[in-house]
């Protein structure tokens, strides 16, 4: 399928490459139509399977942190594990580890890991400041990411964007002041803009002033 020029991957191939059930791109497709378009126009990584057998040391080191969150060895959850995780053993430790030292129970991010594998595809420096915004800027406390592991899915620029238009509404009483995490991030483009935008009768001069500085930080 091709997009204004652009090829867009297939929703099996999504899920394959993210680690994602049908369920739960079904979900991010209804919660932002244009998250899945960019997460489907990216690129395809290279490497396979094949690229680990052909380096033996690489492809233990691999199943090895696989086998610490529970695969089992030689199992074809294993080697589809092997496929969706990208990197190498010592980097996905790294980019749990991150997760763990941030607060979160050794348990409960297999879990998350397991539901949303795409997570440890991030680099560690994108992970820690995914999670410093969210604690440090937002608020939320570290277990939020329990029940919203697929926060880490969402382009920083986008939530930057819209937790200022929620604070600015915040500050004039337009809204509630205690939504969860999701319920600002996940809304799809018109979605937001009804219940986040338009409530206020100055609000879409201030998100397009938001928006458009968004876009100049860009360039």
């Amino acid at each position: 399928m091709h997009v204004l020029s652009k090829h867009i991957k297939g929703h099996k191939t999504v899920c394959k490459e993210l680690g994602i059930g049908k369920a739960e791109l079904c979900q991010i497709i209804k919660d932002d139509p244009l998250e899945f378009i960019r997460l489907a126009s990216k690129p395809e990584q290279k490497g396979t399977r094949r690229d680990y057998y052909d380096d033996p040391r690489c492809y233990l080191e691999k199943t090895t942190f696989l086998l610490k969150l529970g695969y089992l060895e030689n199992s074809e959850e294993m080697e589809e594990a092997v496929k969706v995780f990208k990197g190498r053993g010592d980097q996905l430790q790294e980019r749990f580890d991150c997760l763990v030292e941030a607060g979160l129970d050794y348990n409960r991010v297999v879990e998350m890991i397991k539901r949303v594998p795409v997570i440890l595809n991030l680099k560690r420096t994108l992970i820690q400041k995914k999670i410093d915004f969210l604690i440090n800027v937002l608020g939320y406390p570290i277990e939020c990411l329990l029940g919203y592991p697929t926060y880490f899915c969402h382009d920083l620029d986008k939530i930057t964007a819209r937790f200022s238009m929620y604070e600015w509404l915040k500050t004039r009483n337009a809204i509630n002041p205690e939504l969860n995490l999701s319920s600002i991030v996940s809304s799809n483009e018109k979605r937001f803009v009804k219940y986040f935008v338009n409530v206020h009768p100055e609000g879409p001069a201030i998100w397009q002033s938001i928006t458009s500085l968004s876009n100049k930080d860009k360039k």
